[in-house]
């Protein structure tokens, strides 16, 4: 499998490091230059942008897309300085994230340039969105705005239509499934958004966050993924919300993002909460893990991402620290993630003969999920993407490099399996599940998901073993 995954992505710019698309340092010029001076830089240097060190350390940026929007078409004499045209604090990526995640913060971000910038603040150079381009891509920034300024909820609920079709057309690029799941992550996140301005209004920034959850907010969603979320009021509590969550998801629904079947949605008094009275729920979870689905509320928060709101009123936070604090809720929690074996069958599935279909999900992925989500959080680290979490984790203690490895592997290969069944599945009508008839997979795509699903019950069987015998590390808070 080693050799498969990676012939799929070493020609692919989505999945090299961004240091290795850069096409040389970056264009720099003191804030003080006249913006016809800067002007000339990026003209002169065939770029399409300049970058601005400011007196904070940071980076300021100015481009192309600057130069006509805010000079020729603002009418702002070309003889001022160009730092009062430049966006001041330019995003920035760190030169070592894949093509992939990139692309990601550009359509988070509506931008099409991003200054790589070192660990240690040294500017190495600036990515341009053409450096990644493909026509698919394209296309997703197009509808990226579009979804961004819609006029009403039916223009929404129209323009959201075309994503399932934009996700089929990455598929036949052979776009990355992980970059798949990252662009269809951002496109729901801004209908979130802008569903959540057409209800609420957009021109202040709204006193709550809402919380997005589940894979969409560990940026893998799939064309099978509801939308699960959570609010969190940064006042009293507010009935009226319910209200208007309910209307929010309403329209999530019309646009293609029905809300999650089990009700872990904003609409439920036990996803909308003050910011204390979620710390004292999480005080009271992390307590008593076995009672009021703990273990459950716990995961969900710990994978949280807030999509709109004040960003301060984020519980996430806190639920990582106090999961820290907890060893004895964290082998809870891995003994979640290695209680359920990875298989293609159940035994019930055996005994009735029925083993002509297997959930991909519950039966290969899911483990996965759980073990990054484990072993991310003992080793401290901050993201919720399943494979930063195996990176961060590999080689820890909490898990070998090579099962590390492994685990990654086979999330890549399941969710390409996985992403291709389901717009098979659109193209012919059908909505999309993880249901798979495995005597309709391809040869190839049998051979890969059985070898997937072994490597991963080897792993959980080998966690298993270690947490048995106390061979696991203590967690250091």
């Amino acid at each position: 499998m080693t050799g498969h995954s990676a012939g799929q992505g070493i020609q692919s710019p989505a999945m090299r490091r961004v240091r290795d698309l850069l096409r040389g340092p970056a264009i720099v010029c003191d804030g003080q230059a006249t913006i016809r001076e800067a002007a000339k830089l990026m003209t002169d240097a065939g770029r399409r942008a300049v970058v601005i060190p400011t007196e904070t350390n940071g980076f300021g940026i100015f481009t192309e897309g600057d130069l006509r929007a805010r000079v020729v078409v603002g009418g702002i004499d070309s003889n001022e300085p160009v730092s009062t045209v430049m966006t001041p604090s330019a995003v920035t990526v760190d030169p070592d994230r894949l093509g992939a995640d990139a692309v990601t913060d550009m359509l988070e971000y509506g931008l099409r340039h991003l200054p790589v910038v070192t660990e240690a603040g040294a500017l190495m150079g600036v990515l341009e969105l053409s450096d990644l381009l493909t026509s698919a891509t394209n296309q997703g920034f197009e509808l990226r705005a579009a979804l961004a300024t819609a006029q009403d909820d039916a223009h929404l609920v129209e323009t959201a239509r075309a994503v399932p079709v934009l996700v089929t057309e990455l598929v036949a690029s052979r776009v990355s499934p992980l970059d798949i799941g990252a662009t269809l992550a951002v496109l729901i996140d801004v209908t979130v958004r802008r569903a959540i301005e057409l209800v609420v209004g957009g021109d202040e920034r709204p006193d709550f966050a809402w919380l997005s959850l589940g894979s969409v907010a560990r940026r893998e969603a799939l064309p099978s993924s509801d939308i699960d979320s959570a609010l969190v009021w940064g006042g009293e509590s507010h009935h009226e919300g319910a209200d208007a969550a309910k209307t929010i998801h309403d329209i999530l629904d019309l646009c293609g993002f029905p809300r999650d079947t089990k009700n872990a949605v904003a609409t439920q008094a036990r996803f909308a909460r003050t910011l204390p009275q979620w710390r004292t729920a999480l005080r009271k979870w992390v307590s008593n893990p076995y009672q009021d689905q703990a273990l459950v509320m716990l995961s969900m928060l710990a994978d949280a991402r807030v999509v709109a709101g004040d960003p301060a009123l984020d519980p996430r936070p806190a639920a990582l620290d106090q999961l820290r604090l907890h060893p004895a809720v964290m082998r809870l929690l891995l003994r979640e993630a290695v209680g359920d074996k990875a298989k293609l069958h159940s035994f019930k599935d055996v005994m009735t003969r029925r083993t002509g279909t297997v959930d991909l999900k519950a039966s290969a992925v899911q483990p996965i999920v759980n073990i990054a989500r484990w072993a991310g959080i003992s080793v401290g680290a901050r993201t919720s993407s399943t494979l930063e979490r195996l990176k961060a984790a590999a080689g820890s203690g909490f898990l070998l490099d090579d099962d590390a490895q492994v685990l990654i592997e086979s999330f890549e290969v399941l969710q390409q399996i996985r992403v291709r069944h389901q717009t098979d599945q659109f193209a012919a009508g059908r909505p999309p599940t993880d249901e798979v008839v495995i005597s309709e997979l391809t040869p190839l795509s049998r051979s890969l998901l059985s070898n997937a699903v072994r490597e991963v019950a080897g792993v959980q069987r080998r966690l298993e073993y270690a947490a048995s015998a106390s061979a696991l590390p203590d967690i250091d808070p």
